[in-house]
């Protein structure tokens, strides 16, 4: 069964540390972060950022437990989604790059729905291997992850972490709507400069219509769920 919920407006923090229910369920958590954030790897440290610049803007700083680099996340930059599939599902993988390919077929159909406005086409997703870049250690966004959606031009357009336990893999997602190289120049010590990152991202543009998404992304992966449960039972039935 698949079953979504938006939880409201909450820090970040506060959605990092949801506590993940048993059963099996595939759940979708749709996340509207009340304030902007910074969300650290589980590797990195708040040693990187400019820690009072932080407060000065209003900027939350987190830890997460998955690990890649520095996200910023805000209701304007960040179309937020987590979807935990349990181990007892048939979608379940248990290599995690084809897991986090899985994911990003799903987001793939479901922006083939949508109209993204200044994104270049044909949209794609990264296979295989991490590609590391100069900052990608640092920032999420300027490397490139298995299920990990691009445009044309090498944007990223969805990067994905995974965090995964002996009953759950949880799929932290965020869609790209404003891509502002700035703010993590003005954030992080001794970090990139604008231009270093300025393609890293993009914006989706005007007009673009969040919910249309969110309905889309549903229907994706409710027939990329149906999908995985129709081979199970013709696999059982052989």
């Amino acid at each position: 069964m698949l079953r979504i919920e938006r939880p409201g407006a909450a820090s970040a923090a506060d959605f990092h540390d949801r506590e993940v229910p048993d059963g099996d369920d595939v759940l979708v958590w749709w996340f509207e972060p009340s304030s902007p954030a910074l969300i650290l790897g589980s590797t990195q440290s708040e040693d990187l950022l400019n820690v009072d610049r932080c407060r000065e803007r209003g900027v939350e700083v987190v830890e997460r437990r998955s690990g890649g680099g520095l996200v910023f996340v805000s209701s304007r930059h960040t179309l937020w989604v987590d979807v935990i599939v349990p181990r007892t599902h048939p979608a379940w993988r248990v290599d995690v790059g084809r897991a986090s390919e899985w994911i990003g077929e799903v987001w793939l159909d479901a922006l083939s729905r949508c109209s993204l406005a200044d994104v270049d086409r044909p949209l794609s997703i990264h296979r295989g291997a991490q590609e590391a870049t100069t900052w990608s250690k640092l920032i999420c966004f300027a490397g490139r992850g298995p299920g990990e959606i691009f445009d044309e031009r090498g944007r990223k357009v969805v990067g994905i972490s995974q965090r995964r336990t002996r009953s759950w893999a949880r799929f932290q997602c965020a869609l790209s709507l404003r891509w502002e190289p700035s703010v993590f120049v003005d954030l992080i010590l001794d970090g990139p400069r604008t231009s270093d990152i300025l393609h890293a991202g993009f914006d989706v543009g005007s007009g673009f219509d969040v919910e249309r998404v969110r309905d889309s992304f549903t229907e994706s992966l409710a027939g990329a769920l149906s999908s995985a449960e129709s081979a199970v039972l013709l696999d059982n039935d052989s």
